[in-house]
């Protein structure tokens, strides 16, 4: 049996990914729209937590849930510690009578951005600098407790699901609106469905330790803008680059979150950001 935690995107996306496998999947009551046949539980409620893990008695736990805004976890730090790391520690503690193996998505962010040319390593010394990296990091800690473990650090995730880089400056050139976007800030962009396909198949494989899950190919937001507006044949005039300092983040932001994604790239084909627009495209396109 296999527990998937997070009926988000990513959750939603492997359990897809997993649909020929006998899966579980339990998503927190506070989620604004549970998906149907999620086993509803408090994230907060560490006896809760061990009732899901009870109940289904899972040999594999893909832990997706969180909250991703980095915003709201710098205004709301005790919250995003319940949900990005208490939830977490509270998941590994329920797994390990049961000797459950135990796969965390985690981020970029807990890396501070300062490495010079970026393409951070699974070997590079962590440094996060805003909240939200500082709870991921806090939960690859718990994970390296459970019997057995995969942390996976992703990349900027796009999709057609929403609140991600590629929808926000799709939906403004949809709309004739410039959109402002850093020249030199630095991510390494993966499509949804690659990080699905890996994760299934890591956990089907049983491969453990720590991969940096993301694109090939290291991208400023304004050049990432660029592909998106190409891709879908929008008018890239209406992208404006800035500088970090211009663009007047209200948050720490790090300047360069590339990631060497070389390690998961040996067993797994991950799309560039042009193949995975073109197939995000034609996911979003109604069907004939």
């Amino acid at each position: 049996m296999i527990l998937i935690v997070g009926c988000g995107p990513a959750g939603s996306a492997i359990r897809e990914a997993l649909k020929d496998s006998e899966v579980a999947w339990a998503c927190d009551k506070e989620h604004p729209s549970p998906a149907a046949g999620c086993i509803g539980y408090d994230i907060k409620n560490s006896a809760d937590v061990a009732r899901v893990v009870n109940q289904t008695k899972p040999g594999q736990i893909i832990l997706t849930e969180e909250i991703p805004s980095v915003e709201y976890c710098e205004k709301n730090r005790l919250d995003a510690m319940e949900f990005n790391t208490r939830g977490v520690r509270f998941f590994v503690e329920a797994s390990l009578p049961l000797k459950s193996r135990v796969t965390y998505l985690s981020s970029a962010y807990v890396f501070d951005g300062r490495k010079s040319g970026g393409l951070y390593t699974e070997y590079d010394h962590v440094n996060p600098i805003n909240v939200y990296g500082e709870t991921k990091l806090m939960g690859e800690v718990a994970v390296d407790k459970a019997a057995d473990h995969l942390t996976l650090r992703l990349g900027e995730v796009y999709g057609s699901h929403p609140d991600n880089f590629v929808k926000y400056v799709l939906s403004g050139l949809t709309y004739g609106q410039k959109i402002e976007l850093a020249r030199d800030m630095y991510f390494s962009p993966i499509y949804i469905e690659d990080v699905a396909r890996a994760v299934s198949l890591l956990v089907k494989e049983n491969i453990g330790g720590l991969y940096n899950l993301a694109g090939p190919e290291r991208l400023s937001h304004y050049e990432m803008g660029v592909r998106i507006a190409r891709a879908f044949d929008k008018d890239e005039d209406l992208l404006v680059p800035l500088s970090m300092e211009e663009m007047g983040f209200t948050v720490r932001m790090p300047k360069d979150l590339s990631l060497d994604a070389s390690k998961i790239s040996a067993l797994i084909k991950i799309r560039g950001v042009d193949e995975g627009l073109a197939a995000m495209r034609e996911a979003m396109e109604p069907k004939k």
